[in-house]
């Protein structure tokens, strides 16, 4: 008889281990079906030893040990993705098994897929990251010289991307001649299309390029060589549930663990990435990189005219206007890109000033309009927490009627695109028109299909555009995109310019309502070198990562529960110092309190206060360098 000591992968769980009874010896690494409340878990073995070494520690136990369920299908999961997992437990507050639900593909935690034996040889590449700065045309072109060489040593290559279309456009860009070769796995295949990606996955005849999302990065072969991360900057790399894991950070591990090479890719890498390169922790691909040239030239137009009554606000400025209509006369295509979505970013009163803001979350209310049966409906939503709920005509306030939309939303754009020009062909790529993959690949080659068209869309439309390009860019309002509560917002906006750079053919148009800064010289001159010192030398006065590590704890409730929650955690934490806001959206009968730890690098302290946080309950949100810190 032994006792199997094991760790369930549930999401975001803070079960660390559980421990039951089996006559079967399992090893370190396999797959179990265990029943936590009535319900089949997939669970993962992390100790086993046999129950007459430890007779003493058992009848002591104030606890009675449940028998294994039998277990009909045995896989079990790589040990270097094990090793990974502990490891990421020193930088993140949570368990090995909520660490593994991030990182096995979701086919292997519920059993549809199991794991292929494989060897657990290390590989003896370099793996100190490669930094890659270009445009993407230019970084396609390195991919594609460091695949063959990769493949030259019969070696096969991880190619990681953040979303579905990235995928589709690295297929595009690096599987011509070696179709054969190509494995693609994406949130876009059907169940039939992942099976068959899971088999020409196992079949080791050829070495392979795994083209992926990070949801199946972690797959193992025994030929697996090299990794690149596409696109190293993009957010969608952070994972949007508990532990919040950064992907980015657990390939590189991954990557040191394995003895694999790791190369990332951007136009505009994070000033974090940046700032390891250049104190040699990481190295560079090819020559440093200073200056960025474009093809397309960066024009600021500085809007300086006030709205009167004779003449009303208007999103479109003279020189916009005539930069369109000569790109329409010629047959070429634009794109707009608007920050905000919907009609309006918030709503309020001109009588009291009520603001109109989700309950649930303190945030403001966007304005958004639906159609729905031909008729129009207009809805409040909340991008924080979901709320949705009708328009209103009236302030619950004062009653009053005069109600006035503030900010400028991407269907506002939509709509005065149609009166500025009511003859042209206007497409609309945004969460509502776009809401699926079909429905984005649908309206992109609505676009491609015909000369002189105009597509206004948000951020999710720039990975579509990025294979063919368009003739003309446009940014409506720098001023509504720079208005983003993030401390990442100036890196996040000359990131925004030069990869509308990157696939505009003739020019990219930046409307604004201040004066040019050095952020915007920056995204004319391509000068990213400038940009980099600056950013940096402002994070290190404000102890901004990369030379602090954030760890971010957020709770709500009332006033008066959030107070006992805060004397709590200052309890717990000791001597470490946190600072604790609320945040401004709050109010007394919803309260969203903050602590914010700053921890120094190479701080000896900082694991101390992992595992204090660890024993942290599920209703106190714990964040890792996140985005946002208000």
């Amino acid at each position: 008889m032994f006792v199997i000591e094991i760790i369930p992968l549930i999401r975001g769980t803070k079960i660390n281990t559980l421990s039951y009874y089996s006559s079967t010896d399992y090893a370190v690494g396999t797959f179990l079906d265990i029943m936590i409340r009535n319900k089949r878990q997939r669970a993962v073995v992390t100790a086993t030893f046999a129950v007459s070494e430890s007779k003493t520690e058992l009848k002591n136990a104030a606890f009675t040990l449940q028998k294994l369920l039998p277990q009909s299908q045995i896989s079990s999961v790589p040990e270097h993705i094990h090793e990974t997992a502990k490891k990421l437990t020193r930088i993140y507050p949570c368990g090995v098994g909520a660490i593994l639900f991030q990182l096995l593909p979701p086919e292997v935690r519920d059993g549809r897929y199991q794991y292929p034996k494989i060897s657990t040889l290390i590989q003896n590449e370099e793996s100190i990251p490669k930094i890659l700065t270009a445009p993407k045309s230019d970084r396609f072109v390195v991919y594609r010289s460091h695949i063959r060489s990769v493949l030259a040593r019969r070696g096969s290559v991880m190619f990681i991307a953040p979303t579905s279309a990235d995928v589709a456009m690295a297929v595009k860009q690096l599987s011509q001649g070696i179709e054969d070769r190509i494995v693609t796995f994406s949130p876009n295949q059907t169940p039939k299309e992942r099976m068959r990606a899971f088999v020409a996955f196992e079949d080791t005849s050829l070495a392979k390029i795994i083209i992926t999302t990070p949801s199946h990065a972690y797959l193992d072969r025994v030929d697996l060589l090299s990794v690149i991360i596409e696109n190293e900057a993009s957010d969608f790399y952070r994972s949007r549930v508990r532990p919040y894991l950064d992907h980015r950070t657990a390939l590189i591990i991954h990557a040191k663990t394995t003895g694999r090479s790791i190369l990332l890719g951007d136009v505009l890498p994070r000033p974090e990435t940046e700032h390891k390169r250049r104190a040699e922790y990481y190295s560079t691909e090819g020559e440093e990189t200073k200056r960025i040239a474009f093809s397309s030239p960066l024009t600021i137009v500085e809007q300086k005219d006030k709205p009167t009554p004779e003449n009303p606000f208007t999103l479109f400025s003279k020189e916009l206007k005539q930069r369109i209509t000569a790109i329409l006369s010629s047959r070429g295509r634009v794109f707009l890109y608007g920050a905000r979505r919907g009609i309006s970013p918030v709503v309020t009163c001109i009588d009291c000033g009520h603001i109109f803001r989700c309950p649930d979350s303190g945030t403001p209310y966007s304005l958004i309009r639906t159609i729905k049966g031909g008729k129009e409906e207009r809805w409040f939503v909340s991008g924080t927490s979901g709320k949705r709920l009708r328009a209103v005509d009236t302030c619950p306030d004062c009653g009053s009627w005069r109600l006035r939309e503030r900010g400028i939303g991407i269907q506002s754009v939509y709509d005065d695109c149609l009166k500025c020009f009511p003859k042209q062909k206007v497409l609309l790529f945004d969460h509502l028109t776009a809401s699926t993959n079909k429905r984005a690949t649908d309206i992109i080659s609505d676009f491609y299909a015909d000369r002189s068209t105009i597509l206004i869309g948000t951020g999710i439309a720039l990975p579509y555009l990025a294979h063919q390009g368009v003739d003309l860019s446009a940014v409506i309002s720098l001023d509504a995109t720079r208005a983003n509560p993030t401390w990442r917002a100036d890196e996040n906006v000359l990131r925004l310019l030069l990869q509308l750079r990157e696939f505009s053919h003739k020019e990219v148009l930046v409307q604004t309502r201040t004066s040019t800064d050095s952020l915007l010289e920056c995204a004319s001159t391509g000068l990213i070198e400038s940009f980099y010192t600056e950013e940096l030398s402002l994070r290190e006065t404000l102890k901004y990562p990369p030379f602090a590590t954030f760890i971010l704890l957020s709770w709500q409730g009332d006033i008066a529960t959030v107070g006992k929650i805060e004397v709590e955690i200052k309890k717990r934490i000791g001597e470490f110092v946190a600072s604790f806001y609320n945040n401004p959206m709050s109010n007394d009968k919803k309260t969203l309190r903050h602590a914010l730890f700053r921890i120094p690098p190479k701080d000896t302290t900082y694991t101390t206060l992992i595992e204090i946080i660890r024993t942290f309950p599920p209703y106190i949100k714990i964040e890792v360098d996140p985005n946002r810190i208000v």
